[in-house]
């Protein structure tokens, strides 16, 4: 049997059909099975390296570059509030639209800050929206929690959101919030793997059959593992360069043992076959099947946590949906478009430190303003 190349130059398991015959249909199942973990494996790797690669580069480039423009926009809003006032625009519509504007400012740093921890900015907020910040932030808190609740309700799981209330802001609330969410949804996955795992006492035929077939499962990995451990055991070998490699796939051996690894297992067993000069018909048909049903499990694991990748919680600043894909943003791009808000918004800034005209403001705050929005001219 021949073994092909595989991720972090592991030797693969990828086997040959011997020359003088070909491989029976259970070996030629095997044979694909190891290929597709190794390929999937493979693209896990070079998937996660790709969006760790662009979290490092959102972290290093697009964080900063937000928070220089929430710095830019409080500011910004300062310099407007005295503005606010009645009989500063003549025009209904033009002080509504001003007002607006400052609205979503406000809206753009409770976002970027999980609300609004100044002071001067809630007593603005108040102002812009007729109501007191604290009296809409409680109002915005607890229809969170009732989202909440329905999103558990629907979900089948009774959770106990009195933590919540400890929140000593809305920032702490949202965090909390987060937490609990992650939670309650690693319970009802764990719920779930429970009662996939048949763990009720009670057990139809299929099940039944499952079991003795998970049973002689674990009953080979275990007779894989003493038959290796006895060939790779470290004390056993005199010559030290042999002694040391031994110690490690040893090490190797225990670890995908205890982890139930079969993939894993099974290149060590592989190795050592080719190793002893045997080949793919050293595994009984009776193996092969057992040793199929089980990767073919471990297949669809590795095609699920391929595709769910993107959804860990870890790349969730960077996680975007586009036309209903889901995605990474371009940090590049992102970065470069931030610049150019943030150039615009330093401008205002720096021409709201001497406006003193309805005329100076519109020049300000012009360039922020979609046209078609906002036709202050």
């Amino acid at each position: 049997m021949k073994t092909g190349n595989t991720r972090n130059g592991e030797p693969g398991l990828v086997s040959s059909p011997a020359a003088d015959r070909p491989l029976s249909q259970r070996q030629e199942a095997f044979r694909n099975l190891l290929a597709r973990i190794e390929s999937l494996r493979e693209s896990i790797d070079a998937e996660q390296e790709r969006l760790d690669e662009a979290l490092n580069f959102y972290a290093v480039e697009v964080v900063p570059r937000l928070a220089a423009q929430t710095t830019q926009i409080k500011e910004l809003v300062r310099l407007l509030a005295p503005f606010l006032n009645k009989t500063f625009f003549p025009r209904r519509l033009e002080r509504l639209e001003f007002k607006e504007m400052i609205q979503e400012f406000l809206s753009e740093i409770a976002l970027a800050e999980k609300g609004l921890t100044d002071e001067d900015l809630r007593q603005i907020y108040s102002t812009v929206n007729s109501v007191s910040y604290l009296e809409q932030e409680q109002k915005t808190l607890a229809s969170v929690k009732e989202a909440l609740e329905k999103m558990f309700a629907e979900e089948g799981l009774e959770a106990d959101l009195s933590e919540l209330e400890s929140a000593s802001s809305e920032a702490d609330f949202m965090v909390k919030a987060e937490e609990l969410t992650a939670r309650m949804r690693r319970m009802k996955e764990a719920e779930k793997e429970a009662a996939h795992c048949g763990d009720t006492g009670h057990f139809s035929t299929d099940d039944e059959q499952l079991r003795i077939e998970e049973k002689f499962r674990k009953q080979n990995i275990a007779k894989i593992y003493k038959e290796l451990a006895r060939v790779l055991h470290p004390d056993l070998e005199q010559d030290r360069e042999l002694q040391k490699q031994k110690g490690e796939l040893m090490q190797e051996l225990t670890v995908a043992f205890r982890q139930n690894d079969l993939h894993t297992l099974l290149r060590l067993e592989m190795q050592w076959i080719e190793k002893e000069g045997g080949n793919i018909e050293r595994l009984t048909e009776e193996k092969l099947g057992v040793y199929n049903e089980v990767l073919g499990g471990q297949v669809e694991g590795l095609e699920q946590r391929l595709r769910n990748l993107i959804f860990h919680p870890r790349y969730r600043p960077i996680f975007v949906w586009e036309n209903r894909i889901a995605q990474t943003i371009d940090g590049p791009t992102r970065a470069r478009e931030l610049d150019e808000r943030i150039a615009k918004i330093e401008h205002a800034v720096c021409l709201m430190k001497n406006a003193g005209t309805a005329d100076d403001v519109r020049t300000a705050i012009g360039p922020l303003r979609p046209a078609e929005l906002y036709p202050l001219d």
